[in-house]
């Protein structure tokens, strides 16, 4: 099975991604300077692209990639993750 975005969430400064896998990988926020620069408001209002590969946020005009968001897990807390590749 594909690898599929279900939802985002900002803690802490970081972006979570959960996928369909059940999942959840991190990534500093600081990476992505448009999400970073961006109000609560703003990053709350994306949509996940139809093929679920992509995440768009229409009111900054961004477009993240799943293989930029999933990196590295998310092992249990927001500054707490480990390389995806390590963990396959």
């Amino acid at each position: 099975m594909d690898k599929k975005i279900k939802t985002i969430d900002f803690v802490d400064g970081m972006i979570l991604t959960t996928t369909t896998d059940g999942k959840i990988y991190c990534r500093p926020i600081d990476v992505f300077p448009l999400l970073s620069r961006a109000s609560d408001e703003e990053r709350r209002a994306y949509t996940i692209g139809k093929f679920g590969d992509d995440v768009r946020w229409e009111a900054i005009d961004e477009d993240i990639h799943i293989s930029s968001l999933t990196k590295y897990l998310y092992t249990g807390s927001p500054h707490t993750f480990s390389s995806a590749t390590e963990m396959a």
